[in-house]
């Protein structure tokens, strides 16, 4: 079952693999080319940045197969103790280091060989296998809810519900990526755009998919935090394919804050040139040029500075084509991602949160004449426009279809259509312009032929679910998606010529019509291209994959800018609740999987929503200033507040009524459960990233600024405070008249949850701990035990390199036992006497016994689990994985 590899074994595999023994594709060129020109010459002060990128691509491809990688660990510590040291200092220490990371980078391909030829001869760390009902603890309370992060306002991830038996897959639910970027065609040429760490677009041959070039990115930082991922549609302005960037670490100082120009018959990146840093959480980097301009929303995002700074797209920028030579910077208000410019020879137009649509001269320097003309409609606009034939068409969040002059924005006609969808974030879809009909789908689930002339509605059709992207225009007629992935063809009368559910995930692209078909572009990183009866005529993973035997996707890149799949479930009256990186709340029947409702928010939700009293409390990360408060049976908007900065990484706690709620701006923020308003709030100096808990009368709070605050939870009164004391993505736990947190180098250290006295440093025993030190998750406490997850090595820097599962004495931490996977940046569950735990690096999910550490049974998703944490409601665990799904696991 469990397939240990031996250090001994790597080196002896290596040996034999370098002397021409079996050699074991990875499934991609680019990394077998490495892999053999490492054997053949060595790495050199010209190439060792490209590959120290592919020697952590090869190891997260691996690691998505589940091989234990642990024998890397000391490849990974050499590797990241010089790489700063090749960036700073004085030349000679530079070129020195630059020598030794060389060394490194040539022993570290080695070590892979070593571990790929055991993964491929002996096969993975554990094989899946599932376990018995029998010896299974008898009793446990089926209506014990999950309500909140942890399971209560403690933090503790214990229930006294009675967890899955077997480890068998229930249900899963599609959640996806919040993936805008559309394809762009000219001739027989595809361009689209990749968020992976080494490709950042691809150029297809329209009629096969077949790959025609890509364009790649070297950086002197790695990791998924650093590398920039592209989140736009990719625009061709001359011999060049314009692309943006998001991230999250280093905000406008960092690696990602750049338009990138690629040339567009080679996919040579030609420049990268400054247009402000995007947290990747906002999903889309939008852009837009006439040929001559470019236009972009700008906002300042840096959410590790002093002090951090949130703040949503709000100020339009253009810039010459080539973004050498900004032009002009002027405020408009609040732009969602969404409502991405659209210009002219002469004019942009852009929408806004409040309702204004913005015509602005492009050039000319008067700053007080830059608006040519704006209007104001009845709710949100949070679509781009379309231009035709002097007109602008598009739609409001209030309901209403417009149609205004271009020249002067007088309005031409306007139509208000019925069962507005007030959940939604964009009611209404881009329209699509052909002849004096005008084709717009809904977010209540209808796609409209409107008249052009006097916008008198042809014909409504009722869809499968909400339509999103914009419809395509074929010879047969017009085609819509529906965000349950299904895509469906209409005649220009309304009448259905074909459906075909076409994706597993939801589908919010827009749809583009090519010479070969209709392209599709997934929530789940795939492009499919749609012949003239909806059959799949080709298909190509966004990200660089490939599929093996068994039909798996095996990605051969890895999802760059940081952890997408964040949001953890919780579980309250039947139902479960999650969020996804595409801005979308969802309540799920728990014990079918089927969707009760969604709402839409303004950007990704990394929290775990919490509930009581009926409600639901959470909010997003990336677009708006907005926390929320909605309505647990129906999804109905009840409040909504602005919070400082208005971004939540962390899932806010409630108990007596308030919501305590931590900020990635540095608040520490306490709400009236039943109107929103602001009780108290408190500024820390950094971001609060982690859960608060609850003590009694006291709330704690900790943050980046490496501070640990107690509150009186009703008055926000500090009563004490501990100074250097960090959290990240593991918070505080209050038990047991103490507060527990992890530490990176000593598993815990605990206080007096009254006073703040330090009760324990933990364990410090480097003998004890061994060489797996870096404790950075929640743990989870059960009958005097605690357990613990380590980030082993830095891997790419969030992905771990590996994890490990210590159970430990609550008290003194001493070590009962270990597991050697599991967790990393996640967070244990217990029910039953059983110890619940994904791991970080690895797509396998364990069931051990609480006590001695024994595996019950192993479940394996398409990927590992982020920074999402488990739910146990009932009979089942439920884990969000990076796959893009909601897995139940009974």
């Amino acid at each position: 079952m469990k397939r240990l590899i031996s250090l001994l074994f790597a080196v002896a595999a290596v040996s034999a693999t370098a002397f021409g023994s079996t050699f074991y594709t990875s499934g991609s060129n680019d990394i077998d080319a490495v892999r053999k020109a490492v054997q053949e010459e060595a790495t050199t002060a010209e190439n060792y940045r490209y590959r120290s990128l592919i020697l952590y691509v090869w190891l997260g491809s691996v690691q998505q197969q589940s091989a234990d990688t642990r024998p890397f660990f000391d490849v990974d510590t050499a590797y990241y103790r010089w790489e700063p040291r090749t960036l700073r200092g004085p030349d000679t220490e530079r070129e020195k280091a630059i020598q030794e990371i060389c060394k490194v980078i040539d022993e570290g391909f080695q070590v892979m060989e070593g571990i790929y030829t055991e993964l491929k001869t002996e096969g993975p760390f554990y094989e899946p296998f599932k376990g018995s009902k029998k010896g299974f603890p008898k009793g446990g309370d089926m209506e014990a809810d999950w309500p909140m992060f942890q399971g209560n306002k403690h933090n503790t991830g214990y229930t006294d519900a009675p967890g899955p038996k077997t480890g068998e897959l229930a249900w899963k639910f599609p959640v996806g990526l919040g993936w805008y970027a559309r394809p762009t065609v000219e001739g027989e040429r595809v361009y689209l755009a990749s968020p992976g760490m080494h490709t950042t677009s691809l150029c297809l041959d329209v009629n096969t998919g077949e790959e025609i070039w890509k364009s790649t990115q070297t950086h002197p930082l790695l990791g998924i935090y650093k590398y920039p991922a592209i989140a736009s549609t990719p625009l061709i302005v001359g011999d060049e394919i314009v692309l943006r960037e998001v991230n999250s670490h280093g905000g406008n100082e960092g690696q990602a804050r750049n338009l990138v120009y690629v040339d567009k018959k080679t996919g040579e990146t030609k420049k990268r040139k400054y247009a402000g840093h995007v947290d990747y959480r906002t999903q889309v980097a939008p852009v837009a040029t006439n040929g001559k301009f470019v236009t972009y929303p700008f906002g300042l995002h840096d959410i590790y500075g002093y002090k951090p700074t949130c703040q949503n797209f709000n100020r339009l920028i253009c810039a010459d084509a080539g973004n050498e030579r900004k032009l002009w910077d002027f405020n408009v208000g609040d732009i969602d991602a969404l409502a991405e410019p659209v210009m002219t020879d002469t004019l942009v137009f852009q929408g806004t949160s409040e309702g204004y649509l913005y015509a602005l001269k492009l050039e000319g320097h008067n700053r007080d004449e830059r608006i040519a003309w704006k209007f104001h409609a009845d709710g949100q606009i949070h679509t781009s426009v379309t231009v035709d034939s002097g007109k602008v068409y598009f739609g409001s969040n209030g309901g209403t279809l417009y149609c205004l002059d271009e020249d002067d924005g007088s309005l031409v006609w306007e139509t208000k259509v019925e069962d507005v969808e007030k959940r939604t974030r964009k009611h209404f879809t881009v329209p699509t312009v052909d002849g004096d009909v005008l084709y717009v789908g809904a977010a209540n689930s209808r796609i409209y032929a409107i008249d052009t002339n006097s916008g008198r509605i042809l014909w409504s059709k009722k869809a499968k679910d909400w339509v999103r992207s914009q419809p395509a225009l074929t010879d047969e007629g017009v085609v819509v998606a529906t965000v349950d992935g299904s895509v469906t063809c209409l005649d220009k009368k309304g009448k259905q010529l074909w459906t075909k559910k076409v994706s597993t995930h939801p589908i919010y692209a827009d749809l583009v019509d090519s010479p070969a078909g209709v392209l599709v572009s997934d929530s789940d990183l795939w492009l499919y291209c749609l012949g003239e009866k909806g059959e799949v005529k080709w298909k190509r993973s966004v990200l660089n994959a490939y599929e093996n035997e068994e039909g798996e996707r095996v990605f051969t890149d890895v999802l760059s800018g940081g952890t997408y799949y964040q949001s953890k479930p919780t579980a309250y009256q039947g139902k479960l609740y999650f969020g996804n990186p595409a801005g979308f709340m969802y309540a799920v029947d728990a014990d079918t999987g089927e969707e009760v409702w969604k709402f839409e928010m303004g950007a990704a939700i990394s929290v775990g929503p919490a509930c009581a009293d009926g409600k639901i409390y959470t909010g997003q990360q990336g677009g708006e200033r907005f926390f929320y408060c909605l309505d647990a049976e129906t999804g109905d908007l009840v409040w909504k507040q602005t919070v400082p900065g208005g971004w939540v990484w962390g899932s806010a706690t409630v108990d007596d009524g308030l919501v305590y709620v931590p900020t990635v701006d540095g608040h520490a923020v306490c709400l009236d459960g039943e109107t929103g308003h602001i009780v108290w709030m408190y500024p820390t100096a950094k971001s609060v990233p982690a859960e608060p808990a609850i003590d009694g009368d006291l709330v704690y709070f900790g943050s980046w600024s490496r501070s640990l605050y107690a509150f009186d939870k009703k008055t926000g009164e500090i009563v004490w405070k501990e100074n250097g004391v960090g959290l990240d993505s593991g918070t505080l736990i209050a038990t047991d008249g103490k507060i527990y947190l992890p530490h990176h180098s000593s598993i815990f250290k605990y206080f007096d949850a009254k006073t703040g006295e330090l009760l324990s440093g933990g364990n410090t025993s480097d003998a004890e701990k061994g060489q797996y030190t870096n404790f950075n998750a929640t743990p989870a406490f059960f009958k005097g035990r605690a357990y613990y997850t380590a980030r082993v090595g830095m891997g790419l820097r969030g992905v771990p390199m590996a994890s490990k599962v210590y159970s430990v004495d609550s008290e003194t931490a001493k070590i009962h036992w270990t597991f050697p996977d599991g967790g990393g940046l996640s967070a244990p569950a217990i029910a039953s006497d059983r110890l619940y735990i994904a791991s970080g690096n690895t797509p396998l999910f364990y069931c051990l016994d609480a006590f001695t550490g024994e595996p019950h049974w192993v479940y394996k998703f398409g990927q590992r689990v982020e920074e999402s944490t488990l739910c146990i409601y009932r009979d089942k665990v439920y884990a969000l994985a990076g796959d893009g799904y909601v897995h139940a696991i009974k």
